[in-house]
């Protein structure tokens, strides 16, 4: 009836594996958006901790505009170029940016589970970002 070739354990393990490799960032390296480089001290890469490396991957989904870049996928970074120079209503625009960035984050960023708080300021928007592991990301932001 079954294979002998055929072990349960080897796809429970690798699907357990997939399932925690989902629910962690991995390494990555720090980047100042501010100079647009890498960080370095005496010749070798930071990495960031979690929390900051979530912070970076945020940044950069904000940052990236849709559809521009071929190396990221048709759904990763935002696009807002129908919202920015039309008379639009500004609680429309505030909403539908809160909504592509919620929907951005919690899709394409890896161990996110909520983005809340969110506060709008003239050019600023702030929100708060939980983590798989029930940290708090704070974001400030300047578009």
């Amino acid at each position: 009836m079954f294979p002998t070739d055929y072990t349960f354990t080897t796809e429970n393990e690798s699907t357990a594996t997939k399932i925690s490799q989902q629910n962690r960032v991995g390494r990555n390296m720090k980047f100042d958006f501010k100079s647009k480089s890498f960080v370095f001290t005496d010749g070798k890469n930071d990495e960031t901790t979690q929390v900051d490396a979530i912070k970076q991957w945020i940044e950069l989904f904000i940052r990236t505009e849709a559809n521009k870049y071929a190396i990221y996928t048709d759904t990763f970074g935002l696009d807002l170029s129908h919202l920015v120079g039309y008379r639009l209503p500004r609680s429309f625009i505030v909403s539908e940016i809160k909504r592509r960035i919620t929907e951005g984050i919690l899709n394409k960023v890896p161990c996110t589970v909520s983005v809340s708080d969110w506060e709008f300021d003239a050019g600023h928007f702030y929100f708060t970002v939980k983590t798989n592991t029930g940290e708090e990301v704070k974001i400030d932001y300047e578009y």
